[in-house]
This record gives structure tokens, C-alpha cells and sequence, in this order.
């Protein structure tokens, strides 16, 4: 995949492979793939954390029962999000984006705990929702035009567009479907560090990307889009400052990059979005494998207060987590840098209000926050017991995970030199360019010397924030009761009323239609009511 990229991308080509199936009243369904710069460098960013995800799954999951049940899952998921991925028609990308919401439940239920459960029910229902709205989309989609994939030359409504964007909200957890997110860490880390990076949660942003033609046509939606995304953002940075599951910080850091990468699409800046769409989902997969490695060697614990000196049991992974960090934090030079900072560039030079640059600077400084607190954390003094058991990794995935840290730190230089030639540069001083350094420096150099950082110990506050805002109770709430309410009024008005009272009232009209009949041909000539006897009573024993 990765040489067929290549030559795509040197050639300027791209390749549209469609046959068909079916005719449905008087359309051609066909199935269609379409390969381009944008999809195949996705597939191989894909198939690389996937490769690594494996590996490490092997190791992961090796105590536990059932692990063959997980890898087959696991690859399942990996094929769904390759036919959401290269599909370019709605009807067939069905399949993909309901196997990845199905197989999704599949593994955050792996564990069949209380937790698990729960978080496995609510991620499915919200994914129930964005289904439902797919399937409206495709229907009216199909009103318009017979041709379903993204290169109709029709132009939609904007009630159709804005069912389209709302659907691929719900799987991207765009504020208000953000709830599912972090509870979905229930899951295993290997499947964690799969889809909170590259997978189920990018879905939504990437179809947008691939919608573009369309949505761009709306400018009100994409207004709406904008403010739905910068609140994301500043919402999951403002519980990330409160949370202490490592796990779901993580997660909270996830949910804030997709809202700056909704807020770069909404913003007219296609290609960097769709560039810091790879290299977040390269540095955040890679940091979700080395807390998975860090949290096996804590017991298995997720408290970020439990974290401590890793370079002294896990030197390799903290290293490499280190990497991510950096990249998170925007370190000159590095991937994470040149996509961050390049939007933030084309924000600032904008016709932007200052209301919407505060925010997302605002937005900027929560990211800061959350990642010193996980380097404040992991330089602590050690806060596990002397003989504490550690485990080291396999060789090969330790070997994996170094050989996708270099490709992280390289990626920013290939994307911008070999793969992409539509990003424009700002001339700016050589001042503002250096100055997230300048900040990252001042930080480390307080957090050297005041050696705490703000955090909150109050339970009400600390449980506030970590159910975000209290938008999981609603949400939860308001779904379930939804689902319940739904489900009760179909078996009391269907099984219960429709189908009851129509077999009822069937029976009686045919039972009364037949004793008519009878009587009526009695009446006429009694030959004629033998032989129509004789005639039902040998069809019935023919059919008997």
C-alpha cells in the first residue's frame, strides 16, 4: 500500500474502480472504490498503527482468556474502517461504518464487567443514533440523485447537508455526542490506542473531508460546525485540567485535537486538517501503547497520581512516550509542530473574530496543561513498593515502537516535502515561530522549581469534571430513556395493538365472508354447496 501511494502521489493519479450489482428501479447499484492521495495515505497510516496495535495486542492480551476471539475482532474493525476509508459510495460504506460501530461494542465489552457494559451499551446507542441519521441521509441522498457517491455534479439541500454533517458528528464525538469517548476506555489499551487515534473516532472527520464538495457549499453549516468544534475543544481541555484516569485524559486529549481538526475543516483549511488528521493519530496511538506498557508495570492502575520515576522500570517507553509528548506539546521541528502551528498560522491570518482566536489559543493552553501535568507526573519520586514485580516487553515490540517513534518524528518533513504541495506559508518573524519553544522552556524550568502544579481535591468537583459537566448522566439518561420509550411503544402499539387487533379483526372478516358465502350458495342450489365443501375440504388436505 505504501509503494501504491507513492505512485499515486508522484503521479498525480488517481484511480476510481466501480462495478455493478444490482439495478433498482431503473438505478444501477454499484460498488465503487476510489483511491486517491488523501485515501491511500490514510489506509497506510491505518495499516501501520494497526501492524504495531497487533504486536502489541499479542503481548497485551496474553494472560487473559478469549484472545484469539480479541485479535479476530480486532482485525474485523481494521476492515471496517478500510471500507469507510476507499468506498466512495454511501449505500456500500453502510457496511463499514456499522461494522465499526457493532465490533466496537464488541470490544469495549471484552473485559464483562459492570463498567464495561455500561460503557459498551452508551457508545452503541449514540453510534444507534448516527446510523439512523445515515440511513435518512442515504434515502434522501437517493431522492436527489441515483449516483450515491461524493462526485454527483447535483447540488443538495441544506436540510440533506446538515443530516450528513450530523451524522458524521456522532462519530467523530463532536459536542453534543462527545459523552461516548472517554467511556469507551473500558476497552482494552490495544484497542484504545486503535480507536482513539485513527480509527472509529477519525471516521466522521475524514468523510467530511471526503464530502467536502458538498458541505463546503453551506456556509451557514459550517459556521455551526466551527462553534460546535471550538467547544469541543475548549470543553474536553477544561475536564482534562480535573481528570485523573490516565486513560481518560488521554481520551480528553483526543476529543480536543478533533475538535481543533473540525475546526480547520469548518475553517476552509482542507489539507491541513487532513495533515494534522495522520500525525495526531501517529503520536497519540504511540502514547496510548506506552501508557498501556507503564500501567502494567503500576499494577494495572490508572490513577495519573500513581505514576512515577518510569525511565527507572520502563526506560524504553517512557522515551517513546516522551516523543509523543513532545509532538503534543509542538516542539519546533517535530510533526506535530508543522500541523498544529501551520493552522494556527492560517487561523491568525484569517478574517477570524478575536472572540474565536481567543478560544482557540485558550484551547492551546489546555493541551499544555494536561501534557506537563503527565511529565510532572511521571518525574515524581517512586510511590510503589520496593519489590515491585516488573514485566518487560516482547523485543519485537519494542523494536516497533522505536521504528514508529522516528517515523512520527519524520513524518512532518515527508508530508510537507513528497506527499502535499497545496500548503501555503506565512513569511512571519523568526520570533513567533520560536515562541512556543520559549513557552515550553519557561514551563518545564517553573515546574523544575515550584515541583506542583494546580489540580483540585474536592470529590464534587473532581466527579463533575470527569463526567464531563454532567453531559454523560444526561446524555446517558436521555438515550436510554429514549431507546426504552421507543422500544415500549412499538410492542404495545405493534405486537400488542396493530398486529393483535389485524389478526382479530382478519379472522372475524373472513370467518364472516365465508358463513355469507355458505349461505348465500345454499340458498341458490344445494349441489353447488356440496362440491364447494368437497373443493375446501381437498384444499386444505393438499395443503396440509
Amino acid at each position: 500500500m505504501l509503494i501504491f501511494s507513492l505512485y499515486l502521489t508522484y503521479m498525480y493519479q488517481t484511480i476510481y474502480v466501480s462495478f455493478n450489482l444490482f439495478s433498482l428501479w431503473n438505478s444501477d447499484i454499484s460498488c465503487s472504490f476510489y483511491f486517491d492521495y488523501m485515501s491511500c495515505w490514510f489506509t497506510v497510516v491505518v495499516l501501520l498503527i494497526s501492524s504495531v496495535v497487533m504486536v502489541y495486542s499479542y503481548n497485551y492480551m496474553s494472560p487473559y482468556s478469549k484472545s484469539v476471539y480479541f485479535l479476530w475482532l480486532t482485525n474485523l474493525f481494521i476492515l471496517s474502517m478500510l471500507l469507510v476509508v476507499n468506498m466512495s459510495d454511501l449505500f456500500y460504506l453502510m457496511l463499514g461504518w456499522d461494522g465499526l460501530g457493532l465490533v466496537s461494542f464488541f470490544l469495549i465489552v471484552y473485559y464483562q464487567n459492570q463498567s464495561s457494559i455500561t460503557s459498551g451499551l452508551f457508545t452503541l446507542l449514540m453510534n444507534r443514533i448516527g446510523d439512523s441519521f445515515f440511513l435518512v441521509t442515504i434515502m434522501m441522498f437517493f431522492s436527489y440523485s441515483s449516483d450515491l457517491t461524493s462526485f454527483t455534479s447535483y447540488s443538495l439541500d441544506t436540510f440533506l447537508l446538515a443530516f450528513m454533517m450530523i451524522t458524521f458528528m456522532t462519530k467523530s464525538a463532536i459536542y453534543p455526542f462527545s459523552p461516548w469517548l472517554p467511556l469507551a476506555m473500558a476497552a482494552p489499551t490495544p484497542i484504545s490506542a486503535l480507536v482513539h487515534s485513527s480509527t472509529l473516532v477519525t471516521a466522521g472527520l475524514y468523510l467530511m473531508m471526503r464530502y467536502s464538495y458538498f458541505l463546503y457549499s453551506s456556509y451557514h453549516l459550517m459556521k455551526i460546525l466551527l462553534v460546535l468544534s471550538i467547544f469541543t475543544s475548549f470543553y474536553a481541555g477544561m475536564n482534562s485540567i480535573f481528570e485523573k484516569d490516565m486513560k481518560k485524559l488521554i481520551a480528553l486529549s483526543t476529543l480536543s485535537h478533533l475538535g481543533f481538526i473540525g475546526m480547520a475543516f469548518s475553517a476552509g483549511l482542507l489539507q491541513l486538517a487532513f495533515f494534522h488528521l495522520l500525525t495526531h493519530a501517529l503520536f497519540k496511538s504511540l502514547l496510548f501503547m506506552t501508557m498501556g506498557d507503564i500501567m502494567i508495570n503500576l499494577n494495572h492502575s490508572q490513577d495519573i497520581r500513581y505514576l512515577s520515576s518510569g525511565m527507572l522500570y520502563t526506560p524504553m517507553s517512557c522515551m517513546v512516550m516522551y516523543v509523543s509528548l513532545l509532538n503534543l506539546l509542538g516542539i519546533p521541528n517535530l510533526s506535530g509542530y508543522f500541523s498544529k502551528d501551520l493552522v494556527l498560522e492560517m487561523m491568525n491570518y484569517s478574517n477570524s473574530s478575536f472572540i474565536v482566536m481567543f478560544m482557540v489559543f485558550l484551547n492551546v493552553f489546555f493541551t499544555y496543561y494536561y501534557t506537563y501535568q503527565l511529565f510532572f507526573y511521571s518525574f515524581q519520586p517512586i510511590k510503589i513498593v520496593p519489590y515491585q514485580n516488573f514485566h518487560s516487553p516482547l523485543l519485537i515490540h519494542t523494536i516497533m515502537l522505536l521504528a514508529m517513534s522516528l517515523l512520527t518524528l519524520a513524518f512532518g518533513f515527508f508530508f510537507m516535502d513528497y506527499i502535499c504541495c497545496f500548503i501555503i506559508f506565512f513569511p512571519i518573524p523568526s520570533l513567533l515561530k520560536w515562541f512556543p519553544l520559549m513557552i515550553n522552556v519557561f514551563m518545564f524550568i517553573v515546574l523544575f522549581l515550584n515541583g506542583r502544579m494546580f489540580t483540585s481535591s474536592s470529590p464534587l468537583i473532581n466527579y463533575y469534571f470527569s463526567n464531563m459537566m454532567y453531559l454523560s448522566n444526561v446524555m446517558m439518561s436521555m438515550s436510554s430513556n429514549f431507546f426504552y420509550n421507543v422500544s415500549f411503544l412499538l410492542v404495545k402499539s405493534g405486537e400488542m395493538g396493530l398486529y393483535n387487533y389485524s389478526l382479530n379483526s382478519l379472522t372475524n372478516f373472513s370467518v364472516q365472508s365465508m358463513s355469507t358465502l355458505l349461505l348465500k350458495i345454499s340458498f341458490s342450489n344445494p349441489m353447488k354447496i356440496l362440491l364447494f365443501s368437497s373443493f375446501s375440504l381437498l384444499s386444505m388436505w393438499l395443503a396440509i
